[in-house]
């Protein structure tokens, strides 16, 4: 075997996976493509008692292309170790978003990875193989990665973006597809994730799409697009479509042609997507319903002026409000996204943004809520917490760190924003706000209940140290369902 590449396990051992690595599949095709033998390995898909190590010592790799995000860096360390107990003679390259922002970090810390892979991985990595393999061309020439060289780190220079992506195989034939359980929201019908698209130009402070992609945005053909959208419903059956993208209405004309395509080709699927509120007008939305869009995300964040453009979100609320009145006239389904803990945020600006969510709750099917700021490798955030003192002086991206209040923020590994103004005491007060809001007004009631209400009764119970405490706990979590189910029938 040539090459290995292999996503990190970042679940539950009961979770299963929705979003199978398109990114490892293109590469691994493009590979091919070129004469190697590839394998993926998606270790989500896998048990507790799955053994890399005897997978990689039967295949004998090569080279292995290890994938992740910050939240899984420390699996991708772990399999990059895993590697090098197999055999010291096989390569390991890192890469993906995390490893973008991180090289020099990663390598200064993480002897076992030789590699790093920066921004898109395609070609990269394609002439990363044919050197370490066949030895073609000279290792100070490949752009886009870094390495060590007699004891230093060296980054070789940027590589420029790829501008042709119909050029990137999209075949699947090296992911086991059926064992992706993606459905599409509301409908749980098979779905099939789809990226049409790459980067945003917009730059908001706490995402990292702007500056993987350098600003600049990238779009795959509408034909290119419903061909591989044949492709899957020939062979996988699918129902639905989830287009991945960052942004699917970035680039007006991109967004319709590609319902014009899907509708002169008849493709009479259910497809959900994430827009932003100035990148849509009432017409734009009919076309999109009529093409089969019944649900789209949106990241509205704050309701605050001030927020918005402390973070860089370039949108009003004006616009928010508009979009949202126009997908509940076209019957389509919204997730809002909402965050809070940002840079000099206040509580009157949190105040804001929840009145804003009860005011318009008939007009939104889902919360997505956030009531603490993670930093992200890469992000103008990531720029500020350094210069303002909300991270350590010493801080590594390679090394185990812990928030305060942990157990309570819930934020694995991430740092996040904690000031004076905005501590562990209202997150948890945002915290409980939006689950209220969450079910009282909107959401299914049996799932919040089963998630929240249950799991608090059952900690009070074994807390319970008389009778009488126990009478008190269950009337009061009683009481509590009652004002849910009345506030929720209220609202209808």
């Amino acid at each position: 075997m040539d090459v290995l590449l292999i996503n990190p396990n970042s679940r539950e051992p009961l979770d299963f996976p929705t979003m199978p690595p398109l990114g490892l599949a293109s590469i691994g095709s493009l590979l091919e493509n070129n004469g190697f033998s590839v394998k993926v390995l998606d270790l989500e898909l896998k048990v507790d008692d799955f053994d890399p190590r005897v997978y990689i010592s039967n295949l004998s790799p090569k080279v292995v292309g290890i994938s992740g995000t910050s939240y899984s860096r420390f699996k991708s360390f772990s399999i990059a170790s895993i590697v090098k107990e197999v055999s010291s003679e096989i390569f390991t390259v890192y890469g993906g978003p995390h490893a973008t922002f991180t090289g020099e970090d990663t390598l200064f810390h993480i002897n076992d990875i030789d590699y790093i892979v920066h921004g898109e991985g395609e070609i990269t990595f394609l002439e990363l193989v044919n050197f370490l393999i066949y030895k073609k061309g000279t290792i100070s020439n490949i752009k886009g990665i870094s390495f060590r060289c007699d004891g230093k780190i060296v980054q070789n220079a940027p590589r420029e973006r790829i501008t042709d992506l119909d050029s990137i195989p999209y075949s699947r034939h090296l992911l086991e597809i059926e064992k992706y359980r993606t459905e599409l929201d509301f409908l749980e019908i098979p779905a099939v994730s789809i990226i049409t698209s790459r980067g945003c130009p917009y730059n908001c402070y706490f995402c990292s799409a702007s500056a993987m992609f350098g600003n600049k945005h990238t779009m795959r053909s509408a034909k290119n697009i419903v061909d591989e959208i044949h492709y899957c419903i020939n062979k996988f059956n699918i129902k639905g479509i989830k287009f991945y993208d960052d942004c699917l209405t970035l680039n007006r004309q991109h967004i319709l042609s590609l319902t014009h395509e899907l509708k002169e080709r008849n493709v009479n699927l259910p497809w959900e997507c994430e827009i932003r509120v100035d990148t849509v007008d009432k017409l734009l939305l009919q076309s999109m319903k009529e093409s089969g869009c019944y649900y789209v995300d949106l990241g509205i964040e704050s309701a605050s002026e001030n927020v918005l453009k402390t973070i860089g979100k370039r949108i009003s609320i004006g616009q928010a409000i508009d979009v949202l009145k126009w997908c509940k006239e076209f019957d389509i389904k919204t997730k809002v996204f909402f965050s809070f803990g940002h840079i000099g945020e206040t509580w009157r600006d949190v105040i804001k943004t929840i009145k804003f969510m009860n005011k318009y709750c008939n007009y939104i099917s889902k919360y997505g809520v956030s009531p603490i700021m993670k930093i992200y490798p890469g992000t103008r955030l990531e720029k500020q917490a350094r210069e303002n003192g909300f991270l350590p002086e010493d801080f590594s991206w390679s090394e185990p760190f812990e928030n305060a209040g942990e157990d309570i923020i819930d934020s694995v590994n991430i740092p996040i924003i904690i000031q004076p103004s905005f501590g562990i005491k209202q997150m948890k007060k945002v915290r409980s706000i939006s689950c209220w809001i969450y079910i009282s007004q909107n959401l299914n009631f049996k799932e919040y209940f089963k998630q929240y209400r249950l799991q608090n009764l059952l900690r009070k119970l074994k807390e319970t140290k008389s009778f009488s405490h126990l009478f008190y706990c269950i009337a009061k979590e009683m009481f509590i369902i009652f004002k849910i189910v009345m506030k929720k029938c209220s609202t209808r």
